[in-house]
């Protein structure tokens, strides 16, 4: 079956005449996960937050060793981040793993960019960032609360809710960001969180926190995030928190994955304003549209004929969107085509003793072959390369390109294979959008490096499948 690329792109390219070719709901009710349908009076429900998480994992610790295991897993959290836990196992801690790919985050559109394990013990009717750290710093939340200078009774429930109590809003406010931000710095798993290393991360993070209210006060704080990049340093990017406020108004960039595709369409700029839709292709020819959004939908229709795109993960940096028909593109607000755009600059920190997932179009036509591999860089020059079952090593070095304004990624691999020469697009704390030039035809064919594996899985899985 032949796999049909964005509408978008599609509709454009025929109407200029160019060449061209032609999740599901399972949340659980607060009463769906004690066996027998119906909440019994001495069950308790827990809320799961961030913001609030949907489709997390829930695990009751048994056996009290920080895993979450199959055989204690009871059930995913609905829309409000709520699960019921039975009376037999109320006694217990409970693990949630937010899963990236699948869990959503009542603060932010799309599904999450980054996976984490939450914890808080048998007495807590939440579990959250502040639970965990008190867990893994073995402190109780009060103590942690004290420390981090915020209000003991906010921290240690729902921060979320909170908000919407005039006594209590601002606290809550500098809590939820505390929050917000803290888990792109947890680890997969609560094994891997280093007491140390998250409570100097909490520190910067309540550091510009304070910055922030120092100089525009509580007000923009439901709207940010802080990021903490590979080298330490701080910034804040903005919460993007529905599909509208990405799209409304804004004019984006995109292109597709497949590789044939973007030999012959390139990037595409499109500007979205009140239902009318314009897209402009790489000569600057233009069509225009009708569109809606619904939820992390955008619905469209050029030349009478209606297509959606779903937005699998969004970001101001990287957003990707798939076609029912199975098509993947990339997103941006960086202008990819303009002739001073400039690519980002590959650091040592960023790659050096870490693991990136390569996801990328091998088809040689226009019906999608999307391939997935590990790429661990060791400390040395070796970056081991998993595919499956195989296994290859190659060299790596970053090279500077001749004026020194950004540089390469050269992966060199063993003989008969195509060495790479990759330059770095754009970048979030999830995802990396990369162009290998080595194999360049002209217009850019564009992969992805992902931080996350279940991410990678999650998007390989709706790539080139026709729903």
């Amino acid at each position: 079956m032949q796999f049909k690329r964005s509408i978008i792109a599609a509709s454009l390219l025929s109407a200029l005449a160019l060449t061209g070719c032609g999740s599901d709901d399972s949340s659980s009710s607060t009463g769906g996960n004690n066996g027998g349908g119906t909440t019994t009076p001495t069950a308790k429900v827990i809320k799961v937050i961030d913001g609030y998480l949907s489709e997390a994992q829930v695990c009751v610790d048994r056996n009290k060793n920080d895993l979450c295991e199959s055989n204690e897993v009871v059930g995913m959290t609905n829309a409000k981040g709520e699960i019921t836990i039975k009376k037999e196992d109320a006694g217990h801690a409970v693990i949630a793993k937010a899963i990236a790919g699948k869990t959503s985050d009542s603060d932010k559109a799309g599904k999450l960019g980054s996976s984490y394990e939450l914890v808080a013990n048998a007495d807590s009717k939440v579990v959250t960032p502040f639970t965990t750290m008190a867990e893994v710093q073995n402190t109780t939340v009060e103590a942690l609360a004290a420390k981090l200078n915020l209000d003991a009774n906010v921290i240690s429930g729902d921060y979320v809710a909170a908000k919407g109590t005039a006594a209590d809003k601002a606290e809550a406010q500098k809590a939820h960001l505390l929050a917000r931000s803290l888990t792109n710095e947890l680890a997969p798993t609560l094994a891997g969180n280093n007491p140390e290393t998250l409570a100097t991360s909490a520190e910067k993070i309540t550091k510009v926190i304070d910055e922030t209210i120092n100089n525009q006060g509580t007000d923009k704080l439901d709207d940010i995030v802080i990021d903490i990049d590979e080298n330490g340093q701080t910034s804040t990017a903005p919460v993007i928190a529905s599909l509208n406020q990405y799209l409304e108004g804004n004019t984006l960039h995109f292109a597709s994955m497949n590789k044939s595709y973007a030999a012959e369409e390139g990037v595409f700029q499109v500007h979205l304003d009140k239902g009318t839709l314009t897209v402009t292709n790489d000569l600057g020819e233009s069509i225009t549209g009708t569109y809606s959004i619904k939820d992390n939908t955008l619905i469209h229709e050029e030349e009478g004929e209606k297509s959606q795109e779903e937005f699998v993960y969004i970001s101001a940096q990287t957003s990707l969107a798939v076609t029912p028909q199975g098509d993947l593109s990339i997103w941006t607000t960086e202008n990819l085509n303009a002739s001073d755009y400039t690519p980002k600059k590959f650091t040592t920190a960023l790659l050096t003793g870490q693991t990136w997932y390569f996801l990328s179009d091998d088809s040689i036509n226009e019906h999608a072959d999307p391939m997935l591999a590990g790429m661990t860089f060791g400390t040395d020059d070796n970056v081991t390369i998993t595919e499956g079952d195989e296994i290859l090593t190659a060299k790596w070095h970053i090279q500077e390109n001749e004026n020194g304004d950004y540089n390469t990624l050269l992966i060199d691999f063993p003989e008969g294979e195509n060495d790479m020469n990759i330059k770095l697009l754009t970048k979030d704390s999830n995802i990396m959008t990369i162009a290998d030039q080595a194999n360049s035809t002209g217009k850019d064919h564009f992969s992805l490096l992902l931080k996350d594996k279940a991410l990678a899985e999650s998007i390989l899985a709706k790539w080139g499948t026709e729903l």
